[in-house]
């Protein structure tokens, strides 16, 4: 990929929210501070 914008991977993520709305929980404000502890656990994994 030659120039890969953040515009278009936002697009591309508005558009897999989109297509698995049914099965994805929405992302906002309620789902930020557990999608953020999940990263933080992945990251920790990854350091041991």
């Amino acid at each position: 990929m030659e120039d890969f914008s953040i515009n278009e991977m936002q697009e591309m993520q508005r558009d897999l929210q989109e297509k698995y709305k049914e099965k994805w929980e929405l992302i906002g404000p309620e789902t930020g501070k557990n999608k953020l502890l999940w990263m933080v656990g992945e990251i920790g994994e990854v350091i041991c």
